[in-house]
């Protein structure tokens, strides 16, 4: 699927704002003349997560089909019927397949098309087409459907917020520890919570990321290893001793690696989107593909980790050798758009590091750290809240 358009994302916001759950599919020209769609993996992840139907079960064939009701919403606000097929052909290994009766009189080749599940049938809404935000109040059908959700997790935020300002009245606070861990232990003490094996905690389901305001042009996301099972090199020391470096005492591999181009070590991203893959691949044809994710498993790292996040800035002065901390302002966002993984990685908005070093002692391995180009954070996770802890909510 392509990459979405600030558009898209903004309705793709709206959903993840009041928890409605979704799959995303793009019509192709020949889809649409021959009826016919590809179930992505993400779409599929939608339709088993919502018990819809799982392909996995399903034979090949004409006689396997299942069919599911479905309803698509004109821009206009009709709601057309359009029953949802659900097929595995017996050509082309059984490659799942799903179409929407009529499809091709409701959209055009290259839009967006959102399903929900909602009263026993899917929903189909245009992305591309019809602004989500605007229409849930016109419209009385996509009001129904889009109606905002209501949880229990806007007190924790509330909680959480008020907690937090009462720490950014404090001002500058010394910190315990020293380096990159400073800002979010002391977080971690001031607010109470006990320390875990995560190196920023979670409070009541909320992902807590406070760093340093600096002016650095990307953003950590989160650290995920390559699936050893399906790659060439076959441990973080394997892929030192191949692509390291001798930096005084130690030998090491410290750098961002991007689909865009080979950096000086000669290493670059390559999505292959259709297998769900990434690959880390080498300009040393020996080498070729050193080390591979599971796309799906990226996106699953991505959605566990910042279902619910608040983004913490803080800015630090030393006095003496001591460093001081004040907590500022806050990002809050909901549910990454995690379709948007593959794309940005074959952009180069997402990045990956690797931070491997090897002591007399043993070799260590912090990363591999997947990061975001800043520019590009809301292409990820859409309509963030920004709260001024200092003066309330922007």
């Amino acid at each position: 699927m392509r990459e979405l358009s600030d558009f898209e994302v903004e309705n793709i916001g709206y959903l993840t704002r009041y928890g409605l759950d979704y799959g995303l599919l793009e019509p192709t020209s020949t889809g649409l003349g021959k009826s016919i769609m590809d179930a992505t993996a993400d779409y599929r992840a939608f339709l088993h997560r919502q018990c819809i139907h799982d392909f996995d079960a399903q034979g090949q064939g004409v006689e396997e089909k299942h069919t599911v009701p479905a309803t698509v919403i004109t821009a206009d606000g009709d709601g057309m019927r359009a029953d949802a097929s659900l097929y595995r052909p017996r050509t082309k290994e059984g490659d799942p397949r799903v179409w929407f009766s009529k499809l091709n009189r409701y959209c055009d080749a290259g839009d967006i098309l959102v399903s929900l599940w909602a009263k026993g049938r899917i929903w189909v809404l245009n992305a591309t087409r019809v602004r989500f935000n605007e229409v849930a109040v016109s419209s009385s059908i996509y009001r129904d459907l889009l109606r905002p959700l209501v949880s229990e997790r806007e007190s924790v935020f509330e909680e959480l917020l008020g907690m937090l300002s009462s720490l950014s009245a404090r001002g500058f606070i010394p910190a315990i520890k020293h380096g990159d861990t400073a800002v979010g232990h002391l977080l971690e003490t001031e607010l109470g919570i006990e320390a875990n094996s995560r190196k920023i905690p979670d409070y009541k389901g909320v992902e807590l990321k406070a760093s340093r305001a600096r002016a650095t042009s990307s953003q950590t996301m989160f650290a995920r290893v390559p699936d050893w099972k399906i790659s060439n090199l076959k441990s973080s020391r394997e892929i030192l001793e191949n692509f390291g470096y001798e930096r005084g005492d130690d030998f090491k591999l410290y750098c961002t690696v991007s689909s865009q181009r080979f950096n000086s070590q000669g290493l670059k991203l390559l999505v292959d989107e259709k297998a769900g893959l990434l690959h880390e691949v080498s300009n040393r044809p020996e080498v070729g593909r050193a080390v591979t994710w599971r796309i799906d498993d990226l996106q699953d790292a991505l959605s566990s980790k910042h279902a619910d996040t608040f983004w913490i800035d803080a800015v630090s002065r030393r006095e003496g050798g001591t460093e001081f901390i004040h907590f500022r302002s806050v990002k809050q966002t909901t549910k990454p758009i995690v379709q948007q993984v593959a794309p940005m990685l074959a952009a180069g908005t997402i990045t990956m590091d690797h931070l491997i070093k090897r002591t007399a002692v043993k070799v260590s391995e912090k990363g591999p750290l997947f990061k975001i180009n800043k520019k590009h954070f809301d292409d990820l996770f859409p309509d963030p809240i920004f709260h001024d802890l200092q003066r309330g909510m922007l």
